[in-house]
């Protein structure tokens, strides 16, 4: 049953466009509660077909949240932080990389404070299928807990039936 939440999805590199495919198409909320930057042309391509809310930019879509997926490599996660840290306050900050190093301290280090926070760690298991581990900041809001699982849980599934 997909979630009632409003969510942005910003960043870039190889998990971008399939984690917009796949909240999407596997609907852990309705399309229509998915918040994208115009000035992100892959975020918006891979929303093409669906009513996904475009928005001016990717402050504008962060203010339209009250979840936002980042997803980045570890080399250009900084950058995609630092553009938003400013505007994350009041949100549940979900980064999405499959390097463990880009843990919960990693994120807590980069972004100004009263924002919550999950890192979301990207993993192959055995057979090469893909699964998410979590780490959840104690002030992160309990009811927001399984959205932000059944958002990454809703790419895993996509890259395991992409692959």
């Amino acid at each position: 049953m997909p979630q009632n939440v409003l969510v942005s999805v910003l960043g870039e590199g190889a998990y971008l466009q399939p984690l917009v495919r796949a909240i999407l198409k596997r609907e852990p909320i309705p399309a229509r509660n998915l918040c994208l930057s115009a000035k992100n042309a892959a975020a918006c391509q891979a929303a093409e077909g669906y009513a996904a809310r475009i928005c001016e930019d990717a402050a504008a879509a962060i203010l339209n949240s009250e979840i936002v997926l980042v997803t980045a490599s570890r080399r250009e996660m900084p950058t995609c932080l630092a553009q938003i840290s400013d505007c994350t306050q009041k949100r549940v900050l979900v980064t999405v990389c499959d390097d463990a190093r880009v843990n919960l301290a990693y994120v807590v280090e980069r972004i100004a404070g009263a924002t919550e926070f999950v890192a979301a760690v990207l993993h192959k298991g055995e057979g090469g299928r893909f699964f998410a581990s979590y780490e959840i900041a104690d002030k992160t809001r309990l009811f927001l807990h399984q959205p932000c699982r059944d958002l990454v849980d809703a790419l895993c599934e996509e890259l395991n039936t992409a692959g």
